[in-house]
């Protein structure tokens, strides 16, 4: 099964590129912008450098401490305000199958093959829903018309 978490070749690739885009900036701030203003204008690619990185580094924490426990018994007394619902854990698979074209062919369609093999009571095979530019997912849309075709089998 594949992780909807990015690997360590991705990271690095991250890191090179936000490097190459700050020297690339300060390169240009240091022969298009006047000398006074030369400080300032560093300071400011820097700090909205920095905005980005704490900004993405705060998304990936927040992705790793809302992943449910791999020992399942401590993990609502270390994260109480993480909810382990079937609908929430269900909502927010949906909504990240919609973002990610890749997710969605790994973990969600495979889920829900197996639900409609389960129901046994139709022999129709489910029709997977095309995704979209970019490699996102196949719309909320699709995915709604899709679970509700599940329904009947139930």
């Amino acid at each position: 099964m594949a992780s909807p978490e990015p690997s360590r070749m991705a990271a690095v690739a991250g890191v090179l590129v936000v490097v190459a885009a700050l020297v690339t900036a300060v390169s240009l701030i240091e022969f298009l912008v006047a000398s006074p203003y030369r400080a300032g204008a560093t300071r400011l690619v820097g700090a909205v450098v920095l905005a980005l990185a704490v900004f993405r580094v705060r998304t990936v924490i927040g992705a790793f401490i809302e992943r449910p426990s791999r020992w399942g018994g401590g993990a609502r007394a270390l994260l109480p305000h993480v909810s382990d619902t079937r609908f929430e854990r269900y909502h927010e698979e949906i909504k990240f199958s919609a973002r990610s074209q890749s997710y969605f062919d790994h973990m969600l369609w495979p889920k829900l093959v197996e639900l409609s093999r389960a129901g046994g009571a139709s022999t129709k095979p489910l029709d997977k829903p095309p995704g979209r530019s970019f490699g996102r997912g196949p719309s909320l849309a699709a995915l709604g018309r899709l679970i509700a075709s599940l329904e009947p089998r139930r």
